[in-house]
C-alpha cells in the first residue's frame, strides 16, 4: 500500500493563499459545505478549498500537498456518484476557473481546452466551427472536461460514439511529485511508448490532476437522424428488439431504455401522459436504415411506435429520458443510483433479476439506461433514517452487483469505483482472471503515488 497522507496542516489556508490569493481560498465551515458531498450524497468534509487560474499555481499547490503530506483531491463539478471527489481533511482543488478553449484545430479536428471547462459550454465553442465533441454525459451542463477525463465518463451517445476515453489523444497532467507532463500526442495516429493517455482517462484522480486535455472532435452531422419512440408490455419483447436491430447491423445514435415506474415518475414530474408500458425505448436512427428498424420493432409487437414528427416532439422524447433522475429523486427519503454493464443479450435477463432482487428486499428499484451498450442503471429507493431500510438496500445493491459480475459484466460502465464499489472491484477482477491485473493497478499507484497524497483510500488503492 502507499504512504498514506496525513490531514490539516497548520497555516495552510494562508500558504495555498499565497499560491492562488485569499480570494480563492476557503476553509470556512460553511464555504466548506459546498464541497463536503457528492451527487449521490457521498460525504466528508474538507480542510480548506483552493480555486487555482493556472497550471503553475496547481504545480504548486500540488508540490505543498506532498511537502505537508496532506491529501489533495481534484474536483470539477463534484457530480460524482461513488464518493471520488470528497474526501475528510483534503485540499480540494476547485479546478472551474481554468475554462478555456486554447485552440479549436478544424484541419486536424483536435480541441485543445482547459480541464474546468464544462462539456456544454466546450460544445457551444465547438459549434462555431461547425464541430462537436461527442460523448455526452446526463450532467454535461455541470461536468467539466477535467471530471470527465478522470471518470472516464459515458451518456446517451455511447452507443454511436463511445465514452470519453475514445476522445482523449493528449493530456498534460500535474503529477503528484509537482512535476509537470504531456501524455500522448494531438494525432490521428501515434504509438510512441505506453498509453499513459488513457492510464489517466478513469483514473479518478488518483494518478495526477489533468491541467488540459487535446480531445478529438468531429463535424457536426449534415443530416439529423430520426427519433422513435417503442413500447412494449414485457421485456422478453424489448430485449429480443434491441438484440434484433443489433444483430442487423443498424447503428443508432442514441439507444434508451427506461421501466414503467420510471416512466410513471417522468409522468408526474413533467405533468406528461406517456403511455406507462412495462418497457420504452428511445432510439435515433439514421433514415436509410429507418425501415429496417422499423421492421424490427414491430416484429416483436410493440405497443406503439411513434416516429417523432418534428425537432420539437423529437426533443420530448429526450426530455423523458433525461429527466428520468430528478424526477426518480422526490420518490424516496434516499436514492442510490447504480451502474451496471452486462453483455446486451443478457440485458432481458438482468432487468429480471433486478426486478426480483427489489420484490425479495420489500424495496422498489426503478430502472433505465443505455439499450444499445447493456449499461444498466437501477436506482434504488430506500429510507436513510431506517437501519432496516439501509440494511435492505445496501444487500440489494451487493446482489445485483455481483450478478451482473457472474454474467459477465461490470460493476461500472460509466460512474466509476470511488469509495463505494472499491470491494466490488476486487471482485470482478478476481471472478474474470483478473488478479494479476489488480496487483499491477496498486503497483501503477504507488509508482506514481509513492506519498499517498492523491485521492486516497478510494479505487484500486481500497480494493
Amino acid at each position: 500500500m502507499p504512504k498514506r497522507a496525513t490531514k490539516g496542516g497548520r497555516g495552510l489556508p494562508e500558504a495555498l493563499a499565497g499560491i492562488s490569493g485569499a480570494d480563492n481560498v476557503f476553509s470556512e465551515p460553511s464555504r466548506l459545505e459546498e464541497y463536503s458531498e457528492d451527487m449521490a450524497g457521498f460525504r466528508a468534509t474538507p480542510a480548506v478549498v483552493v480555486r487555482p487560474s493556472s497550471e503553475d499555481e496547481v504545480r504548486r499547490i500540488v508540490a505543498l500537498a506532498g511537502k505537508r503530506r496532506v491529501p489533495i483531491v481534484p474536483r470539477g463539478a463534484g457530480s460524482s456518484l461513488t464518493g471520488a471527489a470528497v474526501t475528510k481533511g483534503a485540499i480540494i482543488l476547485d479546478m472551474r476557473r481554468m475554462d478555456s478553449v486554447l485552440k479549436v484545430d478544424t484541419v486536424n479536428w483536435y480541441a485543445r481546452a482547459q480541464a474546468g471547462i464544462t462539456l456544454e459550454d466546450l460544445n457551444k465553442r465547438l459549434a462555431k466551427e461547425g464541430f462537436f465533441f461527442p460523448p455526452d454525459p446526463a450532467s454535461s451542463s455541470l461536468c467539466t472536461v477535467g471530471g470527465a477525463v478522470a471518470e472516464g465518463s459515458g451518456g446517451l451517445r455511447c452507443v454511436k460514439y463511445g465514452t470519453v476515453k475514445d476522445w482523449v489523444v493528449a493530456l498534460r497532467v500535474v503529477l503528484p511529485n509537482g512535476r509537470v507532463s504531456n501524455f500522448g500526442e494531438p494525432l490521428a495516429k501515434n504509438r510512441a511508448g505506453f498509453d499513459l493517455v488513457h492510464l489517466m482517462v478513469g483514473s479518478e484522480g488518483t494518478l495526477g490532476v489533468v491541467t488540459e486535455a487535446w480531445l478529438k472532435i468531429i463535424p457536426i452531422p449534415k443530416a439529423t437522424p430520426k427519433r422513435l419512440l417503442i413500447t412494449y408490455g414485457d421485456w422478453r419483447s424489448a430485449s429480443d428488439a434491441i438484440c434484433q436491430l443489433r444483430a442487423s447491423r443498424i447503428m443508432p445514435h442514441i439507444f434508451e431504455f427506461l421501466d414503467r415506474e420510471t416512466i410513471q415518475a417522468v409522468n408526474a414530474h413533467l405533468d406528461t401522459k406517456q403511455d406507462e408500458a412495462e418497457a420504452t425505448l428511445i432510439v435515433d436512427i439514421e433514415e436509410d436504415s429507418l425501415a429496417e428498424a422499423l421492421e424490427t420493432f414491430k416484429r416483436n409487437k410493440p405497443g406503439k411506435i411513434v416516429v417523432a414528427k418534428d425537432a420539437a416532439e423529437a426533443e420530448a422524447f429526450y426530455h423523458i429520458r433525461s429527466m428520468a433522475y430528478l424526477a426518480i429523486r422526490g420518490l424516496g427519503k434516499a436514492v442510490q443510483v447504480e451502474d451496471i454493464a452486462v453483455p446486451v443479450d443478457r440485458l432481458g435477463e438482468y432487468m429480471a433479476k433486478v426486478k426480483e432482487t427489489a420484490s425479495r428486499h420489500g424495496l422498489r428499484i426503478l430502472v433505465n439506461g443505455h439499450a444499445g451498450d447493456g449499461n444498466v442503471h437501477p436506482v434504488i429507493l430506500y429510507d436513510e433514517q431506517d437501519r432496516a431500510s439501509r440494511a435492505a438496500a445496501h444487500r440489494a445493491f451487493e446482489e445485483i452487483c455481483r450478478y451482473g459480475i457472474s454474467i459477465g459484466g461490470s460493476v461500472t460502465g460509466e460512474h466509476g469505483i470511488g469509495v463505494q464499489k472499491a470491494k466490488l472491484l476486487r471482485e470482478q477482477l478476481e471472478a474474470h482472471e483478473g488478479k494479476e491485473a489488480l496487483r499491477l493497478m496498486k503497483e501503477i499507484k504507488k509508482l506514481f503515488d509513492p506519498d499517498g497524497i492523491m485521492n486516497p483510500g478510494k479505487y484500486v488503492e481500497a480494493a
